[in-house]
């Protein structure tokens, strides 16, 4: 007990002596030019925001080195502004995404978020070179930007992040990847700002939602002539609820799906994608935003459709399983990915629970996600 409180306060006393570093980087990215577009009031808020996340991690403890990460790719990462139009009614969500080299999934992706009434994305290109960027300039819903730094993990979260500082506070936001779209009850007759203004009245800022994997009768990694189509099935009934870290604060986490019923890989699953972005807000999990001491008041209202096997993402893979790839932390995952695929006879993940998802009806299927939006 003792030696963990000295090591607190010693941590404590570390993060003093680094905070005028950090505010330093901040105001000379403000002065000199990374974040000069922001107003005074904005950048101070950013400024502070960070580091209480940054003084969170230290002061239980941990040197947070990934936080870090954060700061100097939200102050220093030279992101090119391509193309930047005005903003839309605050009741409609910009959804906000990086991107390298996934044009059949960014198609897949706008298409269902227009759908769904979405007509603002800002997306942040890292260099692809297959036409996805190129047909994301095609389309002029889609504010554009470019940045060639290596990609990370904590890197990312450092340019959604920055994405979303161009558009400010107090307004809805889609945090998601390009292999994932939020699913909702009634989504067919619903349009997504009829959901943010129930949330409105309701008085939630965070939605949770339980990432989908989907998969196609099949083997996996196949190819797939209409991705929505041939990936139409789901879990039902494997879903599981943990316990596990979130800065200072135990939270509830989901696992399951085919990727732990046949791999035992307990990937987090829970999400936080839909967020009315208030000051204080930041971006430094793919899971969840601080501050932490919101992630378990958030209802779980949404799923996401997840497409993570796809025949082009074999060899994507194969190079993430890597001991030397930027995914490094999660290679292990990658490793049983690779061996289910070359080992198993039969490489299907259906079982007996497996549903279709031909419309949000399928929701109801799943315990995990409320059937029940506010009114």
């Amino acid at each position: 007990m003792k030696k963990s409180l000295l090591r607190r306060m010693l941590y404590s006393l570390i993060y003093l002596l680094y905070k005028g570093p950090f505010f330093i980087m901040f105001e000379s990215s403000f002065i000199k030019g990374e974040l000069s577009y922001l107003s005074r009031e904005d950048f101070n808020i950013w400024k502070h925001s960070i580091c209480d996340m940054i003084k969170e991690f230290w002061t239980k403890a941990n040197i947070g080195f990934n936080q870090r990460k954060i700061i100097y790719s939200f102050c220093y990462s030279h992101i090119r502004i391509i193309r930047k139009t005005e903003l839309c009614d605050k009741s409609i969500p910009i959804v906000v995404l990086c991107v390298k080299n996934d044009i059949r999934r960014i198609q897949m992706l706008v298409d269902h978020y227009r759908k769904l009434g979405v007509v603002k994305f800002a997306i942040l290109d890292n260099e692809s070179n297959d036409g996805t960027f190129e047909w994301m300039l095609s389309q002029p819903e889609i504010d554009l930007y470019q940045c060639s730094n290596p990609y990370q993990s904590f890197v990312k979260e450092g340019w959604i992040n920055r994405l979303i500082s161009y558009y400010g506070f107090d307004r809805w936001y889609i945090v998601t990847d390009s292999d994932e779209l939020v699913v909702y009850q009634d989504m067919e007759k619903k349009s997504i700002s009829t959901l943010t203004m129930r949330l409105d009245k309701s008085g939630i800022k965070r939605v949770k939602a339980l990432t989908l994997d989907t998969y196609r009768e099949g083997p996996v990694f196949q190819k797939a002539e209409n991705i929505r189509n041939d990936y139409r099935w789901i879990d039902s009934d494997s879903y599981y609820v943990t316990y596990r870290n979130a800065g200072a604060y135990r939270v509830k986490r989901f696992i399951g799906g085919p990727r732990y019923r046949l791999m035992r890989t307990s990937v987090s699953l829970d999400k936080h994608p839909l967020v009315y972005w208030e000051k204080g807000t930041i971006s430094d999990n793919a899971h969840y935003q601080f501050p932490h001491s919101s992630i378990d008041e958030a209802p779980c209202l949404l799923g996401i459709l997840h497409y993570k096997f796809l025949d082009t993402d074999i060899e994507v893979y194969r190079k993430r399983a890597q001991k030397n790839s930027p995914f490094a932390g999660k290679g292990e995952y990658y490793r049983r990915y690779m061996s289910f695929f070359y080992k198993q006879k039969q490489q299907s993940f259906m079982y007996n629970g497996s549903i279709e998802f031909n419309t949000s009806e399928a929701l109801k299927r799943i315990s995990l996600i409320k059937w029940c939006l506010p009114s």
